[in-house]
């Protein structure tokens, strides 16, 4: 780049200023997903394709539900309802220039509901948790109670569950009372009750 200055009160003295500007790349947004054809309950698994210059990313997968990451690793979603989605990965380089590709994504999820009857916390495997399992759960209220009526856990969320402690204390190895109310994504509704074994 040249910069030419010329101050007209000083019989038209001019200077000259040469600078090099480095223009980089900007960062270009890839994505691709399986299973293309929609497979009933399966979750989809988006596979990071950007320009390896990028290094912060957000997926949006037009569901409401965002990630935001430098991890260039797989995003495993699960939809909530069967449609097809507006999913967007938005590829950001080191100078904060962005890309951004979006593809629509077809799902076909069933209602199904489930609650493990069992669970042994700090396992540190995936049964140290209760949770509840299905597919197509738009809400939901799980209630835990112990032996004595006294409620242990609730949750609205079905991304959560109990890790079997209360107030920080792990609770003593038991048969737990639930309620379970659930709504899915196409106005359906269903109730459960049942018991859980804490085994420790």
């Amino acid at each position: 780049m040249r910069l030419v200055v010329t101050d007209l009160n000083t019989c038209n003295v001019t200077d000259t200023m040469y600078s090099t500007i480095v223009v980089a790349d900007g960062p270009i947004a890839n994505f691709s997903y399986t299973p293309i054809t929609p497979v009933t309950n399966t979750p989809n698994v988006f596979s990071n394709l950007s320009s390896p210059n990028a290094t912060r990313f957000i997926w949006d997968f037009g569901d409401g539900r965002r990630v935001e990451t430098t991890s260039r690793a797989s995003q495993t979603h699960q939809y909530a309802a069967t449609g097809t989605f507006n999913a967007c990965l938005i590829a950001f380089n080191n100078a904060g220039c962005s890309d951004t590709i979006c593809m629509p994504v077809s799902t076909i999820i069933v209602p199904a509901l489930d609650v493990p009857n069992a669970f042994t916390p700090n396992s540190g495997d995936v049964n140290s948790v209760i949770m509840v399992r299905g597919f197509g759960i738009a809400k939901m209220r799980f209630i835990i109670w112990n032996r004595w009526g006294q409620k242990v856990f609730e949750t609205n969320n079905p991304q959560m569950g109990w890790d079997g402690k209360v107030k920080g204390v792990v609770q003593p190895m038991d048969v737990y009372a639930y309620t379970l109310e659930v709504e899915f994504f196409d106005g359906t509704k269903a109730n459960k009750k049942g018991d859980i074994t804490l085994i420790r």
